[in-house]
């Protein structure tokens, strides 16, 4: 490749990636980089397992856990008297109260689509601590959160579709 030519890649590669263009493409094949010889033959793409991902780090040993299982459903929107997240969307809340530095694991399965509902982890009052969205297509959501300080916390779940309920189970586990 000569030095103009790879100056346009780049160029173009830096525009596409800063604007956000072309996200949604999956690659196909490894990419070949400037110092790549585009004319050798391609290694054979062996299947990799799909990674797992992590829930989160490890609760600190000596906490003890409270596990609560809520099953509600949430929407459609029009029966809901205000819309609490951003003030578009149908949400339930729910809240608990760590007394002591701790910990909190979240799962919230749902029928319906993947991209159907979100969930989020609010310090009461204070501001968002985490929120999350299915990965791997799958109608569920799980994360942990560690180092959480001494006050009163709201689970969020969020029903992205305004005019559908869906059913849900919350799980969540907190550590003290």
């Amino acid at each position: 490749m000569t030095e103009p030519r790879v100056g346009a890649v780049l160029a173009l590669s830096l525009m596409l990636t800063a604007c956000g263009g072309l996200t949604t493409l999956q690659p196909t094949a490894p990419s070949a980089t400037a110092f790549t010889q585009v004319s050798a033959p391609a290694a054979p793409i062996t299947s990799a397992p799909i990674p797992t991902h992590a829930v989160g780090p490890d609760v600190p040993a000596g906490l003890v856990p409270t596990t609560q299982v809520i099953q509600a459903s949430v929407g459609p929107l029009a029966s809901y008297p205000a819309p609490c997240y951003v003030g578009l969307y149908a949400c339930e809340r729910y809240r608990f109260t760590l007394q002591h530095d701790g910990a909190v694991e979240v799962t919230l399965s749902w029928q319906g689509g993947s991209r159907d509902m979100l969930i989020q982890l609010y310090r009461a009052g204070a501001g968002l601590v985490h929120e999350d969205l299915s990965q791997n297509g799958a109608s569920s959501i799980t994360f942990r959160r560690v180092g959480l300080e001494p006050m009163e916390y709201e689970l969020r779940v969020v029903n992205w579709q305004a005019d559908v309920a869906h059913a849900f189970t919350l799980t969540y586990t907190t550590w003290q």
